[in-house]
């Protein structure tokens, strides 16, 4: 395995591994879910810095501009009320701003002619689907929305899995 991939699997499984955290904080009685959210941005950020720092190399910078953004909605959760409408709002522009990073790199991989552009499309769908579905389902109780974020990170997390292990996969297909 190259060392991107290595690199990018190790950052989507940290970032599974945070959202096995957040499902776990409802049986501790933690359900603050501004806190939750800052945490989450914070680790987001800090981790995909740490993959674009050892794959500067290859020159492929979502995990910079994901960075960017994600520290964007971290300081925007520090200067907005936190209201749950407010939340949605923020979580929604991130996932937006995400699905545009989604597309060009869906797009990089077809302008070079390479089949992975089919698979960054159905990513890029999942990741919508379930940002819009969990933007939906955030007006129950503050439990149930630690769950949903729980559950869209991890959705996430195992996104960000698929393309390095295909990657992979493809190369020992060789």
């Amino acid at each position: 395995m190259k060392k991107k991939e290595l690199v990018d699997l190790v950052t989507g499984i940290s970032l599974m591994l945070l959202a096995v955290v957040i499902l776990l904080l409802p049986t501790f009685k933690f359900n603050d879910l501004g806190f939750i959210l800052k945490m989450v941005f914070g680790f987001y950020s800090l981790v995909k810095i740490t993959q674009f720092i050892f794959t500067i190399k290859y020159k492929d910078y979502e995990s910079l501009y994901t960075c960017l953004i994600s520290l964007g909605v971290l300081i925007s959760l520090f200067l907005v009320n936190l209201t749950t409408k407010n939340m949605v709002l923020i979580l929604l522009i991130w996932m937006g701003l995400m699905c545009l990073i989604k597309l060009k790199k869906a797009d990089f991989y077809h302008d070079r002619k390479n089949k992975m552009w089919c698979l960054r499309l159905f990513i890029l769908f999942t990741f919508l689907t379930t940002g819009l579905l969990t933007g939906i389902n955030l007006y129950y109780e503050s439990s149930v929305q630690t769950i949903i974020i729980g559950f869209f990170f991890l959705i996430n997390g195992i996104l960000d899995v698929i393309d390095p292990i295909t990657v992979y996969l493809m190369e020992l297909n060789k």
